[in-house]
């Protein structure tokens, strides 16, 4: 038997009371003998040294400041970047003493609580972590095999939109009223029909913009005219052939429409980058999601 099997069975034969002593009796002499036994020495001293350290390490949390080399260099830098030339000397013992006293100030809200209930604190909180978890959730590069898989499972986020090629005339409703404005334009483009002609610039109101528009989408369209009207209406227009009145959200308009391309299906080699974006960004939500799940599973919610 080893030294501390000995020991063990000494401190066992010591738990047991002699029969004809009485327990204050036993106690004192069972606190005796322990005080004589090397192994009740180390375990004490052990159970010391553990408390100590715990009681060290959350001290030290407190009032220790370390400032390393790296983050004097960081502090010297951002001064460059403000102000164009890194800091004197002086300056930068100015820059780390205050570095310092923020240091200080922070330790001393924390063990305080001040960042408790506080809400600008929980955001900012809030915002780190969501930042940190999408960095974690970024996903491989994706392979071709990946990104095929996904093109056809998303074929209409991938269709080129119809688009239009046009020029047109504009009449102001504020200089000419609504239904002056309107009929303007209709006699207009019935004239400018009867002339054969498909550009008419020089007829009409000044337009704020430009005339002739090449190739544009049903969202471009809405983005210089408004959503309604023109926009919308433009693409029933027969081709070749100047327009009833369209209103858009300056007034009103005739167009003359020379060419309309259909929607059609972008091919995978031309939609490739567009498609390892979305894929990419698919991936990165569903992993997010997948993490927030797992966190709540975590925990124990209770609605009051």
């Amino acid at each position: 038997m080893t030294d501390l099997g000995i020991e063990l069975d000494s401190m066992g034969d010591l738990t047991r009371a002699p029969a004809g002593d009485s327990l204050p009796g036993f106690l004192r002499g069972f606190a005796g003998r322990i005080a004589r036994e090397p192994f009740a020495h180390f375990v004490l001293l052990g159970a010391a040294l553990f408390f100590l350290s715990h009681y060290l390490e959350e001290r030290s949390r407190f009032t220790r400041i370390t400032i390393t080399r790296q983050q004097v260099q960081g502090i010297a830098e951002n001064y460059r970047l403000q102000y164009g030339g890194l800091p004197s000397v002086q300056q930068l013992d100015t820059l780390v003493d205050n570095f310092i006293r923020e240091e200080i100030f922070y330790h001393e809200a924390l063990k305080l609580g001040l960042d408790a209930d506080d809400e600008i604190i929980r955001r900012r909180l809030v915002q780190k972590y969501e930042f940190l978890q999408q960095d974690l959730a970024s996903p491989a590069e994706p392979t071709e095999s990946q990104l095929l898989d996904y093109y056809h499972q998303h074929l209409d986020q991938y269709r080129r939109p119809q688009t239009v090629t046009f020029t047109h005339v504009y009449f102001s409703t504020d200089g000419r009223g609504e239904n002056q404005a309107r009929e303007a334009a209709q006699t207009l483009g019935f004239s400018l029909n009867l002339r054969g002609l498909s550009r008419a610039v020089d007829e009409g109101d000044r337009f704020p913009g430009t005339y002739d528009f090449a190739s544009l989408s049903g969202e471009e369209l809405a983005r210089v005219f408004g959503k309604e009207g023109l926009a919308q209406s433009i693409f029933d227009v027969e081709p070749n052939h100047w327009s009833q009145p369209l209103r858009s959200g300056f007034g009103w308009h005739t167009v003359y429409v020379s060419a309309r391309q259909p929607g059609e299906q972008a091919a995978f080699d031309e939609a490739r980058e567009d498609v390892r974006r979305d894929y990419i960004e698919s991936e990165r939500s569903r992993r997010n999601a997948e993490t927030i799940a797992k966190l709540r599973r975590s925990f124990e919610i209770v609605r009051q």
